[in-house]
């Protein structure tokens, strides 16, 4: 099955990051994922555009990313709105909510780009969540990257997101109440998860308010402030214990810890309102901003719940050739692009995201599109204006020259056929060759045969005459050596030469002597005769074992030893012996 290939960039408040999914259809990858911390004065959302883009332009030129992707926007740029309608037939519920959001909207529909979700529905009415944007907004930051490279497929909140990664993590999530917090820059999102749907809520309490409050209690500039406070709350820098400063950033700490808890007790207290007395029973805390220590344990001493990081990362499949510097920060900072991925591939059936929101101003990206593509289109139209000249010159000379190439074409066929006459003589005198050389070969095989056995022989008689001088078989003596050849067969027909195997045999006659220092009387007859013969078998089988390891006896035959009649070993103590051996040549 092919794979499929998504780029996510999540345009933060303080950060931009873009990830890259690859699904097969069954799972999900995540190929890459890239960071980088937006420099500018938070306290100015002018800024934040020009910032973003200098962070995307970088991140994609590192990862070489280029082509479609699809935006996470911050909910703090966006407009929203949360309405109940009645539960009606889809084809009348965009009406609906388009009158009831027209009520509630500081801008007329019709100047702005929006788009909703439905988050709840018991049957009878149904939550329904909208988010706008100014048309202003979306087009000039689609203008801005598409000159980078990436082409707008989907501007999509970022509140919303979450649901979809904690639904496919957590077994039975929706069955029990739960709440995610998720701790951004400027803003922090409450994600409240039902088993109807879910609600979000949005507090003015963010990472930028800690630092804030810092930057004011030191007396330093924001950027500083922001230093400071990654520095120290992630360990990075250790403050001594009697520093003054570590005191501020103490009371700074739980100041934002108050003032956040405050913000999660009103949330909780409303979402009790609206659902006749049902609260969390489950907190889980995502975002950057709860890295912020002590954090897990105050919000769950305040608020008495059980307290949880969310992990997204169980829900896909991290790819190996991640960075390592980046992995530790994942599970904080992939949830939204993660829960993007899990609604864009639909991997299973569960209750994610059908239609993602999308804000993108389509109009405008088509003459975006067709602006990228200007130039492209004045080269073809140049290129189609001198095909009728590239015609007239070609038709011109293109008879001569097919001419010309005609001429050079028989010239060469000529060439080739007088080739080909001269290489068919010359195979008739090769194949006449090769037959008289294999004729040749045949009827001379025999000597040749010979021959480089006449080198054996001579080598092994140089062999054999050694080792009369060898101390396991001296006072030996060779009598006789000589050569039986049992025949030779031919075929007269086709003159080929078939020496039969194993058809010569060697021929060693000798005798040696068998010495002994003992003395035996005239009444030892029998105990001289008995040393006698077991000195004469030791004899046999020395000689008989150094025979067989001359090189060219391929094995021993036939051993005959005489120590009677030809031999004498019990008076001049002396074996003959006649050895049959096969050669090895």
């Amino acid at each position: 099955m092919s794979s499929k290939k998504e780029i996510i960039v999540n345009c933060g408040i303080s950060h931009v990051s873009v990830s890259t999914f690859v699904s097969d259809g069954k799972s999900i990858i995540l190929e890459q994922i890239a960071l980088k911390t937006l420099h500018y004065d938070y306290s100015n959302d002018q800024n934040w555009l020009a910032a973003l883009i200098s962070g995307l332009d970088e991140l994609c030129q590192k990862q070489k990313l280029k082509g479609n992707a699809r935006f996470i926007f911050p909910g703090s740029l966006l407009l929203n709105k949360t309405l109940r309608v009645p539960h009606v037939e889809e084809e009348k519920q965009k009406k609906i909510v388009a009158f009831e959001l027209s009520q509630k909207m500081p801008f007329p529909l019709s100047e702005l780009i929006w788009d909703y979700q439905v988050i709840d529905d018991d049957g009878v009415e149904q939550e329904i969540l909208a988010f706008a944007v100014k048309p202003e907004v979306a087009e000039s930051f689609c203008e801005k990257v598409v000159e980078i490279g990436l082409t707008p497929l989907q501007i999509t909140p970022a509140p919303v997101l979450e649901y979809n990664a904690l639904i496919s993590t957590v077994n039975g999530l929706e069955q029990q109440e739960t709440l995610v917090v998720n701790i951004g820059a400027k803003s922090t999102n409450l994600l409240f998860i039902n088993p109807t749907g879910f609600l979000t809520r949005s507090i003015a309490v963010g990472g930028n308010t800690l630092t804030q409050n810092i930057s004011d209690n030191l007396g330093t500039l924001f950027e500083r402030a922001e230093e400071v406070k990654k520095s120290y709350f992630s360990g990075e820098v250790v403050y001594s214990a009697d520093d003054p400063s570590v005191q501020v950033l103490q009371n700074c700490s739980q100041q934002f810890l108050t003032r956040t808890t405050q913000e999660i007790t009103r949330s909780i207290v409303t979402y009790k309102r609206l659902k006749k007395g049902k609260a969390p029973t489950k907190m889980y805390l995502s975002g950057r901003g709860a890295l912020l220590s002590n954090l897990p344990e105050y919000l769950s001493e305040s608020q008495r719940l059980s307290i949880d990081y969310l992990d997204p990362l169980q829900s896909v499949i991290i790819s190996d050739s991640l960075d390592n510097e980046i992995r530790p920060l994942l599970p904080y900072i992939s949830g939204e692009p993660i829960g993007l991925a899990r609604a864009v591939f639909k991997t299973d059936d569960s209750n994610t995201l059908k239609t993602p929101l999308n804000l993108l101003p389509e109009s405008k990206l088509t003459n975006l599109n067709f602006k990228k593509k200007i130039p492209i289109l004045l080269f073809s139209a140049a290129l189609l204006s001198c095909l009728p000249l590239i015609g007239i010159i070609f038709k011109s000379s293109a008879e001569t020259h097919l001419k010309k190439e005609l001429l050079e074409i028989n010239s060469e066929n000529r060439k080739l056929k007088s080739k080909i006459l001269d290489l068919e003589s010359l195979k008739e005198k090769y194949d006449f060759t090769e037959i008289t050389n294999q004729l040749v070969l045949n009827r001379n095989e025999t000597f040749h045969h010979k021959s480089l056995s006449c080198w054996f022989i001579q080598d092994f008689l140089n062999q054999l005459q050694s080792s009369l001088d060898h101390p396991d078989v001296k006072d030996t003596w060779f009598d006789e050596l000589y050569f039986e050849d049992k025949g030779i067969e031919k075929n007269s027909k086709n003159l080929k030469v078939n020496t039969k195997q194993n058809s010569t045999r060697i021929i060693l006659v000798g005798r040696y002597l068998v010495r002994t220092t003992s003395v035996f009387s005239e009444n030892q007859l029998d105990e001289k005769r008995n040393h006698l013969i077991e000195l004469n078998s030791k004899k046999q089988e020395a000689l008989t074992q150094y025979l067989e390891t001359l090189p060219y006896i391929e094995k021993v035959d036939k051993k005959t030893f005489s120590i009677e009649g030809e031999g004498d070993l019990f008076k001049r103590s002396f074996t003959h012996f006649r050895y049959v051996f096969s050669p090895s040549f």
